[in-house]
C-alpha cells in the first residue's frame, strides 16, 4: 500500500481573499523574522524608537489638553511623529505586543440532553405567559429561574477530572489546613487594589455633592421596590431597565440602610469594582496577567469611569456586563469550551436588564462570530461558531424573557428612549442622516484625545475623555494592534479594534440630537476594550525596556518608568475628579441637599412633611430631591403659586422655600400670612442663596 499524502488544511475565507488580491499585486521578497527569544537576547541598549514614540505621544496629548489657545494641529504633528517612531520600532522588532494564547485544536462539544432542553423550553413558555402582568412575583421568577437552570443542565458537560481535583484539594485542606503564600505578585495585586479602592471610595459622600432629577427618579423607584412594587420595567422618565434598582433596593434592605444618594453610590462603586475584575480576566486572556492588571488599574483610577460610577445611575451596568461577555466569548471560541459560551449568553441576557445602550452588544456578538469565521481555517469550526452564536442567543433570550414579554406588550414605551435619538420621533434631522452619522462617528472616535462632550453631570465639558498618559498609551496600543493584525491576521485583534466603535454606537447614533454626541454615558461600554488596549500598550512598553536593558540598570529604568507614568496618571485623574469635576458640578447643580437639611431640621423640631413646601419657580430645584435629602424619599414638596392660599386651612407650622428671585410669590405669601417671617438663607455655594418663609402655628392647634 502506498503512503497517502496528508491533505492540506482548508484555507480560511480571509486567506482565500488575500490569495486573490496577491494576483494583482507585485510580490515583495519576504524577510525572515527572528524569533522573539533572539530579540530578547540581542537587546543591550535603550529602545530609542519605542521611547521616542512614547515621548512624542505624551507631548502631543499635552498640547491637546484644554487651554485658551488650544489647537489640534500641534497635537497632530507630534502624534504623526509618534506614529513614525512606532512604525520603525515595530519593523525593527523593538516593539512587540504580548503574544496571544494559542487556540485549542479541540472542537466545541455539541452534545446536549434533549429532555432537559425540552423541560427548559416548556418552563420558559410558561414563565413568558406568567410575566403578562409586568411584575416580578414569586411564581414567575421561580419558573423563569428553573427554565434557565435546565437550559444550563442540558448543555453543561461535567469533567470528572475537576471533581477529583476538588476532592483532592478538600482532603489536603482537612489534613494540612490553609497555608497562604505571600509572593511578590500578591503584594503587587494588593497594592493595586488599595489604589483602586482609594480612587473609588475617597470622598464618595461629597463627589459629586448634589443629586439631579435623574437620581430623584432612581431613588423613588428604589423606594417603590422597598414598598412592595416590583415591576419588570420602570416607566418613569421614558422607561428604564430594572436591574440597577433591584440591586440598590436589595443592598439597602439587607443592611437596613436609608434610601439616599450615598447608598446609591456605594452600589454603583461595587458594580464598577466587579467590572474591573472582569477587565483583569479579559486582559489576561488577550495578553498576560500583567496586561490584565494594568488595564484594571488604569480603568480603576480613570476619570471617565469614575465619574459615571459616582453619578450612581444605571451607566456602570453597561461596562459591567460588556466585560464578562467579551471575556467568556473570546475564551470560549479560543478554547472551544461550551461552558464559556453558556456564561457569555448568561451575561449577555443580564446586561439587557441593565442599561439601554447595552442593546448594541448582541450586534457586537454577531460581528464577533463573523470575524472569527472569516479567520478560521476549517469549515467545521465555522459551523461550530454558528452553533456557539445560536447557544449564546438562546441562553440570553431565556434571561431576557421578562423584558421580552413587556416589550411585546408595550413596544412604544420600551423602544422610545432609543428611537427618540436615532429617528426623527421628537425632532427633525438637522442634516442628512448619513452626514450626521459620519460627523458623529468622527467626534466619538477622537473624544479620547480632544472633546468628550458638554454634559457636566458626568464629564468635564470640552476636555478629552482620557488624561494625558492614558491617551498616549491608547494611541500607541491602537497603532500596535493594527500593525499586528496586518502582519498576523488574528481574529482577536480585529474583534478588539471593532468592538470600540461598536460599543460607542449608542452615542454615535444620536442622529436627532447630534449635540449629545459624544457622551461618556452612552459610550461607557467602550471602557472595557479601551483600557485593554492601554494595558497591552503599557505592558509592551515595560517589557521592551526590560528586555533591552537587562541587569540592574534595566530594573532601575523600568521601576522609574512605571512609577513615573502611574504617578502622573494618578495625579491627573485625581485633579480631574476631585478638583475640576467637583468644582464644576457644584457650580452647575442646585444645592438641594442644603435646602433638605433645613427642611429636615424644621420637620424634626416643630414641623411636618405635610407643611413643608418648595414653591415652584422656572429652572430651579427639584422638590423631590429636597424631600429625599430631608429624609422622606417618595414625597414631593412641590407647591404651585396658585395653591398657596389653600395652605391657610392647616393651622400647623409651615415652611416655604423660594427662589431668591421669586419676588411675586414672596409678596403673595406676605399677603396671605400676616404673621409670617421671611429671611434669606446664605448658601455655602456662591450664587445659590434661597428664601425661607416661616409661618408659626395658629394658637390652639396641635403641632
Amino acid at each position: 500500500m502506498t503512503d497517502q499524502q496528508a491533505p492540506l488544511p482548508e484555507p480560511s475565507v480571509w486567506d482565500h481573499f488575500v490569495g486573490k488580491m496577491k494576483t494583482w499585486l507585485t510580490t515583495q521578497p519576504q524577510i525572515e523574522e527572528p524569533e522573539r527569544e533572539d530579540f530578547q537576547k540581542e537587546g543591550q541598549s535603550l529602545p530609542w524608537f519605542s521611547f521616542g514614540a512614547l515621548v512624542l505621544a505624551l507631548v502631543a496629548q499635552l498640547s491637546l489638553e484644554p487651554s485658551p489657545g488650544r489647537t489640534a494641529w500641534v497635537g497632530i504633528v507630534f502624534y504623526a511623529g509618534s506614529l513614525g517612531c512606532l512604525i520603525f520600532a515595530v519593523l525593527k522588532k523593538e516593539w512587540q505586543l504580548p503574544e496571544f494564547k494559542k487556540s485549542t485544536s479541540a472542537r466545541l462539544n455539541t452534545i446536549f440532553k434533549l429532555e432537559f432542553l425540552l423541560i427548559s423550553m416548556v418552563l420558559a413558555i410558561l414563565a413568558f405567559l406568567l410575566f403578562s402582568n409586568g411584575k416580578f412575583g414569586f411564581l414567575n421568577v421561580v419558573i423563569w429561574g428553573l427554565s434557565l437552570l435546565f437550559a444550563f443542565l442540558a448543555f453543561w458537560q461535567p469533567h470528572n477530572s475537576q471533581r477529583i481535583s476538588i476532592k483532592q484539594y478538600w482532603q489536603c485542606f482537612k489534613e494540612q489546613g490553609w497555608r497562604p503564600r505571600i509572593t511578590r505578585w500578591t503584594l503587587i495585586i494588593l497594592a493595586a487594589i488599595v489604589v483602586i479602592c482609594f480612587f473609588n471610595f475617597h470622598r464618595l459622600d461629597s463627589v459629586p455633592p448634589e443629586m439631579v432629577s435623574d437620581q430623584a427618579e432612581k431613588l423613588m423607584d428604589v423606594n417603590d421596590i422597598l414598598s412592595g412594587y416590583t415591576p419588570v420595567y420602570f416607566p418613569r422618565n421614558t422607561g428604564r431597565e430594572p436591574l440597577h434598582f433591584y440591586m440598590a433596593a436589595a443592598f439597602m434592605w439587607i443592611f437596613d440602610l436609608g434610601v439616599n444618594f450615598l447608598n446609591l453610590k456605594i452600589v454603583a462603586v461595587c458594580a464598577n469594582l466587579l467590572t474591573l475584575f472582569f477587565i483583569y480576566l479579559l486582559g489576561k486572556e488577550l495578553g498576560s496577567r500583567w496586561v490584565g492588571l494594568v488595564a484594571a488599574l488604569f480603568a480603576g483610577i480613570a476619570y471617565w469611569p469614575l465619574l459615571f460610577t459616582r453619578l450612581a445611575l444605571r451607566i456602570p451596568h453597561f461596562p459591567l456586563f460588556v466585560a464578562p461577555v467579551m471575556y467568556f466569548f473570546v475564551r470560549g471560541l479560543r478554547r472551544q469550551n461550551i461552558h464559556d459560551i453558556l456564561w457569555a449568553g448568561l451575561f449577555l441576557g443580564l446586561g439587557l436588564h441593565g442599561y439601554t445602550p447595552f442593546r448594541i452588544v448582541p450586534i457586537m456578538m454577531v460581528l464577533g462570530v463573523l470575524i472569527f469565521m472569516l479567520h478560521t481555517v476549517t469549515k467545521e469550526k465555522r459551523l461550530l461558531a454558528i452553533y456557539a452564536l445560536f447557544l449564546i442567543t438562546f441562553i440570553s433570550l431565556l434571561v431576557f424573557i421578562p423584558l421580552l414579554r413587556y416589550w411585546l406588550a408595550n413596544p412604544d414605551l420600551f423602544a422610545y428612549r432609543a428611537f427618540s435619538r436615532l429617528t426623527g420621533l421628537e425632532v427633525g434631522f438637522q442634516n442628512s442622516p448619513v452626514v450626521i452619522f459620519l460627523q458623529n462617528f468622527w467626534k466619538a472616535s477622537v473624544m479620547f484625545f480632544w472633546d468628550n462632550g458638554v454634559i457636566w453631570a458626568h464629564s468635564i465639558p470640552g476636555r478629552p475623555a482620557l488624561e494625558v498618559v492614558s491617551a498616549a498609551l491608547y494611541f500607541l496600543g491602537i497603532v500596535s494592534l493594527i500593525a499586528r493584525y496586518i502582519r498576523v491576521r488574528d481574529w482577536r485583534d480585529l474583534f478588539l479594534l471593532v468592538s470600540i466603535p461598536i460599543l460607542m454606537m449608542p452615542s454615535i447614533l444620536s442622529l436627532a440630537y447630534p449635540g449629545e454626541n459624544p457622551s461618556l454615558n452612552r459610550t461607557a461600554g467602550a471602557v472595557v476594550p479601551v483600557f485593554i488596549v492601554i494595558g497591552l500598550s503599557f505592558e509592551t512598553l515595560i517589557r521592551t525596556l526590560k528586555t533591552s536593558l537587562p541587569g540592574k540598570i534595566g530594573q532601575v529604568v523600568v521601576l522609574l518608568m512605571v512609577s513615573f507614568l502611574l504617578i502622573w496618571s494618578g495625579a491627573n485623574n485625581y485633579d480631574l475628579v476631585f478638583n475640576q469635576y467637583y468644582a464644576n458640578y457644584r457650580a452647575s447643580s442646585w444645592n438641594t441637599s442644603e435646602i433638605g437639611r433645613v427642611a429636615g431640621f424644621f420637620i424634626q423640631s416643630i414641623g411636618s412633611p405635610d407643611t413643608t413646601y418648595v414653591v415652584g419657580y422656572p429652572h430651579w430645584v427639584d422638590s423631590r430631591l429636597v424631600a429625599i435629602n430631608s429624609g422622606y424619599p417618595g414625597l414631593d414638596y412641590a407647591l404651585m403659586p396658585s395653591q398657596i392660599p389653600d395652605t391657610v386651612i392647616d393651622p400647623r407650622p409651615k415652611m416655604f422655600f423660594l427662589n431668591i428671585n421669586d419676588a411675586d410669590n414672596v409678596q403673595l405669601l406676605e399677603n396671605t400670612f400676616s404673621n409670617g417671617v421671611l429671611w434669606q438663607h446664605q448658601s455655602e455655594v456662591p450664587n445659590k442663596d434661597f428664601m425661607i418663609f416661616f409661618v408659626p402655628q395658629v394658637d390652639g392647634a396641635m403641632p
